[in-house]
This record gives structure tokens, sequence and C-alpha cells, in this order.
């Protein structure tokens, strides 16, 4: 099913399921209880087959290879569906809330899973992402029974008053009040496990033939049940801002819709950005930036920076790529014009200061140690690179005030600024980088990336340049202009960035498995590093006193042929004895060798390295790669290192 299908059978449904309410959820029932009677159903089919050739077989005095094959080819995909029908759920992770650490979260909840008639939580988890969730985990798989979860967010809490964080919780809470939540709950268990199924058989070895005997009906069943459920959960959505409603009032709810999009976008875009900034003058993480952040959303968002992101949030449109509806349809849905909000009322006290009461210091402080903690060792590696940048940059800028720098140095000019300093400081240096070569993909999406932040879109023709001359920036440049086009509105044309991007990642995918391995009977060529490039690789050689013989080639590629793959076969020195016994001793030489290559040398392109031997079934087992030294000479002429 194609995503422009996919679309317009959600938007039936969506309109089918607010004609006729009851029989849309008996259709989802029924779909998704057919997806487990055909399994079911196909698992006793297969065991029937099985047992009926086996008995047989054992009746018929013909057991042998071929029939116990033929009991193996019903057997393996009945085993393989019965495993993907145990769906595992990992626990959410966080800090766990106890009832006397926090009496007034405790008390909350449970008067809000009282009025909503939900079920009671197992757990309350505090964790550092601005984000509140409900989690349910069945102990017994696709049987149910649920160990419940209430995850909230701390950032979350610094950021709303008392009544709005009041409203997310009644909104998470919803998700679980009465019988539809069981209901849902079931579709999404049943969703996961199709999603679990269809990963088994892509990744698991032998599944791809059960596949293929199943391709129709997963082809089938699987799309349509995503856009059946799909329906579902946007209207649970819906049906959880209403209990927030009516837990604190359309007012507050309201409040706690647009200030979750604001201050989640300027905690993005700005206070954490500016955060990971420090590493560039500062050798050491800051040491509380919870608390920090705390002081910084009680300052308040200015005026200016607050109506920009209320606007980016409000210009969202509701669209396929998530369950969620925008924050317009959320604030309609609640009574309220768009183009004409309620006054934000901003309470001096906060959710983490009124619910966490004591404990909200002792918690703040041991999440600022835990990201500390976790940032340590990749921000002072980070401080050592931009200090070296700060040399190279300062040559390049005593050079450029008296000579013209060529393409290399003005790039590097432009993107050394811009890992010091920022992009926005980069723009003229890159601008430059694009006056002397138009098509250049670094200083393209410099520009692009600039220009998209201030609104222009004018960045979506440099990020288009960039994809053309570098594969890698493919993803970056998707999201970007994804990104862009969504905030403004324009799902159509960014629903054409999502599907470039969904065919970039499955190119990918096909270029690994390409590059996975190396064998005889792939295509190689001749190798076209430069002769410095090799001189160097010599050298290093000539320091390893294991190795005898060494040949370098290049692999023949079909997915992005422009980034090359070369091929590293080396020879190691053995004695005669240990040649004819092929001894563990021997392979085991091998694999350090090519270990300690691939750690120790700094290869500029992607460098596959293997074995070869004159001998056509020496070490196959061991290293399936191998290569003849017949085709290995052949191809390469000549060795690059011989002791």
């Amino acid at each position: 099913m194609t995503q422009e299908k996919f679309d317009e059978l959600v938007q039936q449904l969506e309109i089918y399921s607010q004609q006729h309410p009851n029989l849309y959820k008996l259709r989802v029932a029924a779909l998704a209880t057919f997806g487990y009677v055909y399994i079911f159903v196909a698992i006793a089919f297969l065991i029937l087959c099985a047992v009926l050739i086996g008995a047989i077989a054992i009746y018929g005095r013909a057991v042998n290879k071929l029939t116990m094959y033929m009991v193996l080819i019903f057997i393996v995909p009945a085993f393989l569906l019965l495993r993907s029908l145990w769906v595992t759920f990992p626990a959410p992770t966080g800090t766990k809330l106890k009832r006397k650490q926090v009496p007034e979260l405790f008390a909350l909840v449970n008067r809000l899973t009282k009025s909503l008639q939900a079920p009671s939580f197992h757990q309350i988890l505090l964790t550092a992402e601005f984000n509140a969730a409900v989690c349910q985990v069945p102990r017994l798989g696709i049987f149910g029974w649920q160990q419940n979860y209430l995850i909230l967010g701390l950032p979350l809490m610094q950021s709303l008053s008392p009544e709005q964080f009041q409203a997310v919780l009644a909104h998470e809470i919803g998700h679980l009040s009465g019988n539809h939540s069981r209901f849902a709950g079931w579709i999404y268990r049943v969703r996961k496990t199709w999603m679990q199924i269809l990963e088994r058989f892509q990744t698991e070895q032998g599944a791809e033939v059960v596949a293929m005997s199943f391709y129709g009906f997963i082809n089938w069943y699987s799309p349509l049940l995503s856009a059946y459920s799909f329906v579902l959960a946007r209207a649970n959505e819906y049906e959880a801002d209403r209990c927030a409603a009516d837990s604190v009032g359309n007012q507050h709810a309201a409040e706690a819709l647009i200030l979750v999009g604001v201050r989640s976008q300027y905690m993005d875009n700005s206070y954490w950005k500016n955060i990971y900034q420090q590493v560039n003058t500062q050798p050491e993480p800051p040491n509380s930036p919870f608390a920090q952040l705390a002081q910084s959303l009680q300052n308040e968002i200015e005026p200016e920076t607050y109506q920009k992101l209320l606007e980016r949030s409000l210009a969202l449109k509701t669209d396929t790529s998530d369950t969620h509806p925008c924050l317009r349809d959320r604030i309609q849905a609640l009574g309220f014009n768009p183009s004409a909000l309620p006054a934000m009322n901003f309470s001096p006290v906060t959710a983490s200061q009124k619910f966490l009461g004591s404990s909200l210091a002792n918690l703040t402080e041991q999440f600022d140690r835990e990201w500390y903690t976790n940032v340590e060792a990749s921000w002072k590696e980070r401080f050592t690179y931009i200090q070296g940048l700060r040399i190279a940059l300062q040559a390049i800028e005593e050079k450029a005030k008296s000579e013209i720098l060529n393409l290399t140095e003005a790039w590097n000019r432009a993107f050394w600024t811009s890992e010091i300093m920022g992009d926005r400081v980069a723009l003229p240096f890159a601008q430059n980088v694009v006056a002397m070569q138009a098509d250049h993909a670094g200083a393209n999406y410099l520009l692009g990336k600039v220009l998209l932040e201030d609104e222009d879109p004018k960045g979506i023709e440099h990020l288009e340049i960039t994809m053309q001359g570098d594969v890698d920036a493919v993803i970056q440049s998707c999201e970007l202009i994804y990104g862009f086009l969504k905030q403004h509105g324009k799902n159509d044309e960014a629903l054409k960035y999502q599907q470039k991007l969904a065919i970039h990642y499955q190119k990918v995918g096909l270029a690994q498995q390409e590059r996975a391995s190396v064998s005889c009977f792939e295509a190689l060529i001749t190798h076209d590093l430069p002769e410095e490039e090799v001189k160097k690789l010599q050298q290093y050689l000539s320091g390893y006193k294991d190795i005898e013989t060494v040949y370098l080639v290049r692999k023949h590629l079909t997915h992005f042929p422009e980034k090359p793959m070369y091929v590293l076969a080396i020879k190691c020195k053995h004695s005669f004895w240990t040649k004819m016994h092929l001894s563990a001793r021997a392979l085991e030489k091998e694999k350090k060798a090519i270990a300690k290559i691939a750690k120790e040398f700094q290869f500029t392109e992607y460098t596959y390295i293997t074995v070869f031997a004159s001998d056509r079934s020496f070490r196959k087992n061991d290293f399936p790669s191998v290569i003849s030294e017949d085709y290995i000479k052949k191809v390469a002429g000549k060795t690059i290192y011989q002791a």
C-alpha cells in the first residue's frame, strides 16, 4: 500500500468512525481477531502437515533424510510463527518515585485515577525528558496482565503550573480511562505483534522463507490494520484531551497544550543548544543544567520569541506521520479559536515545586550529576578538538590577510568557523566558497541550514544541491526540509521528502549488505588509491613482523559507487607444521592481524580487511570471505607489501 492510499484510507476511516463509532470499533476488533485466527490456523495447518508426513513415514517404514527434511519444512515455519507471537515490551527506565518522597504527587495521581476510573500505577518514574506518558507492559505478552507505569519528565514539571501539569496528567491517565482503554490497549498489542512478526521475518535466518509463504496476506493485512488502529489512536487523543478539560477546565487544558508546544521548541532550539555550545570555551561541562533550566523558565521567554514559537506550533497540520492531532485542531476541539487565544496565566509556582516538594532539590541535583557523568568524556574530547581547530583557523586567517585562499582553504575556514563560533558567523565564508564552486556540498548545506532557520525557503535549493553532491548528507538535508515544510503547514510537499528519505534508507541498507563481505564470486578491480596513501600503508605494514604478503584491490559496487570500498588481503607467516594442521593458533594469528590493522591504521576510505590463501579450502569456514591467491594476483597484478 502506497503512502497516498494509506492517507486516503485513514481519511475515509476517520469519517466513518465519527458517523458510526460502535460499528467502527467492531470492525477494528474483527480485523485484529482475524489476524490472530489466520496465524493460529496457519500454525495448526503446518503442524498437522508435519504430523501426517511423520506418521506416514513411520507407518510405511520410510524414515530417512528426505522425510525428515519434509517434516522440518513445516515445523520450522510453525516455530517461527509461534515465536513471533510472543511480543516483548521492555520496561521503561527512570528514577522511581516513592509515596513518602513525594506525597502530593501520589495524592494527585490517586485522585485522577479514581475520577477517571483508570487502573492504579505500579510505578511512577521521573526522567530527564520533556515529556509525560503512560506505559503498560504486559507480563504475558499478547495475553496481557498489565504492569502500569506513569512516566513524568522533570523539565516538563519545571515548565508548567500545577493546574497545567494536572491537565497533562489527566490527559495521559485518560488513555487508561474506562473500557475504551482496555480495547485500545489490546489493539496496540495486536499492532505491536504484527510489527514484531514482520521484523523477525526480515532479520532471522530462515524466516524469509516463511515471509514468502505469507507474503500476500502480510502485504494486505499489515497496512490495513495499521490504518484502522491509527484512526482509533487519534480518536483516543481527543478523548484524553476531554479528560484533561473535565479535570481542570478547558482554559488550563488549552494552556498546557500551548506551553508544551512552545517550551519544547525553546528547550531544543535554544536552551540545550546554548548549553552544548559552551564546550567551545569551557573544558568542563556545566554542573547544574537542570537547576539552570528551572531558573531560565521562571524568567519566561521573550514575548517576540514566544510569539514566533507559538506561530510555528499553530502552523503545523494534522497528518498521518503522527497519531497526535496538531495543536490547532486540539485547541479548536476544546472550544477555542486559535487566532484569538485566551490570555496565558503564568504561575509563580511550578508543578515541580508543588508536587515534588522538599525532594525537588535532591532530584534536580541527581539529574545534574547523571547528566554530567554521561557527557563528561565526550565534552572533554570535543573541547580538545575545538582548541586544535582554533590554532588551524588562526593560521588560515593570517594567510587570508595577504593571500587569496584556494578552495580547500576557503572551505576549511568556513567549516572551522562554523564548528567554533556557529553556522551564522560562518555564513559569509560559506558564501565565498559557493562563489568559487557553486555545487560545493558542504557550503551549500551550511547555507541551506541557516536560511531555513531564518524561515527562508531558498534554503531548500541549497540543500537540494547538497544532496546531489554528497550522499552522506541526504538524511540530514531531507530531515531539515521535511521539518521546515511541516512547520509551514506544507504537508504534501513534506511527504515527498519523507518518501525520498525512505527510499534512501533502503539504498543505504543495500549498500551496507554489498559492503559486508568479499568473495571470489564478486568483481574486484585494480585499486586507485594515491601513491602517497599506499606508501603510508606500506610503511605501517613494514613494522608488522607476522605479515608475509599484502594485496590491495577495489570492489566493484552497484550502490553508491562514488563511495569506494577497498579490499586489503593479507597473508600471515606460518610454519610448515601450522599450515598442514590448520591449528587454532594460526587462525588466531590472522584474526589478531586483521583486528590490529583495523584499529591502528587510519584509512582514508572504507577498507575491508580479509585473508587470502593458495589452498581454496584453507580456513574457508573461519573466513567465509577468504580470497584465493590466484584471483587476487590476477586482479592486483602485484603486491603492495612483501616481507
